[in-house]
């Protein structure tokens, strides 16, 4: 960030994969000189001078296909009113259903910045993909009660009052299968997107914009789900309150 020139410049550098970066307030976010067959997905280019530059480059991919997506660009003016491989079936999915034009284009221009998790459960590790027009964090995983029911995905989202925000949350099945119920401060607002697969599952659901926070729990019977996040959030505080004292007496 912050850089008179490039944030990432590759010169003479084929077949290599850049994702997961934030590239903002930069000349040029991602610099590119015969730099041939590279693939570019889930980067945040903000507010650069200019976002992407393939110059004298060919044969490069600025997305990962559908549904994972592509980039986000600040400068993206798009809409996300539909959804699918084609961008042509009904409701939203967190991916613009225009491309973003660069080189070989983004075909999947993301409509939220793109942030990835990792969590650590039974020895193995698993990634949750978040993409937001929210600011995100306090991501946590947890167990509430026993190890498959009471799994619990938890995150504070946050943006300036008076908008609708979304999440596009994808949980890995292995880590939490469905069905699923998730809570945006207490009230059920989960979308299960068709384009969930063997492997992951897509959640998409939307807010108003302000300070919130999200819950992702196996699906329980409704009259469950609110003692369910009370105690939860109990849960949670008691927690953090242990572990500030803690903190305090060292």
């Amino acid at each position: 960030i912050n850089n008179n020139w490039n944030g990432i410049k590759l010169q003479w550098t084929n077949n290599c994969g850049l994702t997961y970066n934030t590239l903002a307030n930069n000349s040029y976010g991602i610099d590119l000189l015969k730099a041939d067959n590279n693939t570019f997905y889930h980067n945040n280019l903000i507010n650069n001078t200019r976002q992407a530059s393939p110059a004298f480059s060919a044969g490069n991919v600025w997305d990962d296909g559908y549904p994972s997506g592509g980039n986000y660009w600040s400068n993206y003016n798009g809409t996300d009113l539909y959804s699918g491989p084609n961008q042509d079936q009904p409701g939203s999915d967190g991916i613009g259903d225009t491309p973003y034009l660069i080189g070989a284009n983004d075909r999947y221009p993301l409509m939220g910045t793109s942030s990835r998790f990792s969590v650590t459960w039974e020895e193995q590790n698993y990634y949750v993909d978040i993409v937001s027009n929210s600011t995100v964090s306090g991501f946590d995983f947890g167990i509430i009660f026993d190890s498959e029911s009471g799994k619990m995905i938890s995150f504070d989202v946050a943006g300036p009052g008076g908008g609708v925000g979304f999440c596009r949350v994808v949980v890995p099945r292995a880590l939490i299968n469905e069905p699923y119920t998730v809570l945006v401060d207490g009230k059920v607002e989960t979308i299960l997107l068709d384009i969930s697969n063997g492997t992951h599952s897509y959640l998409y659901f939307t807010y108003n914009l302000s300070t919130k926070h999200v819950v992702i729990i196996p699906e329980f019977p409704s009259a469950l789900i609110l003692p369910l996040f009370i105690l939860a959030t109990l849960t949670m505080v008691i927690l953090m309150k242990h572990t500030s004292k803690k903190e305090h007496a060292c």
